[in-house]
């Protein structure tokens, strides 16, 4: 009886310190405002933001969708929010500006 209490007792523990540790997670979201540019050359072109106050810019990856929606937008401000992917090295790469990508979960114009 004492065996199969112990038993539960580590058990019990175990998934306990398992939820702890592992259900929480840093969120890396950010919310950036800006200005919808449109980069490169036909047919090659892909979309970019350029931030409103610190003149960041991230290229912008989405559903097809979206950046249809998104190239419609061009000349309004607008906020997205997403995850940024940071660029690997200093050299140019394809479909990725300066300061990284961003992957877009949600956007809508600013007021």
């Amino acid at each position: 009886m004492k065996n199969k209490l112990r038993r539960i007792y580590i058990a019990g523990i175990f998934i306990f310190s398992s939820l702890i540790f592992c259900s929480y997670s840093k969120n890396k979201n950010i919310t950036i405002k800006g200005y919808i540019h449109s980069h490169g050359s036909q047919p090659f072109t892909f979309l970019g933001i350029e931030e409103s106050n610190s003149k960041k810019e991230y290229a912008v990856s989405a559903s097809e969708d979206v950046l249809k929606e998104l190239q419609a937008s061009q000349g309004n401000e607008i906020e997205i929010t997403g995850t940024i992917i940071k660029k690997n090295g200093n050299g140019p790469e394809f479909e990725m500006l300066k300061d990284g990508k961003i992957i877009v979960l949600e956007w809508k114009y600013v007021k």
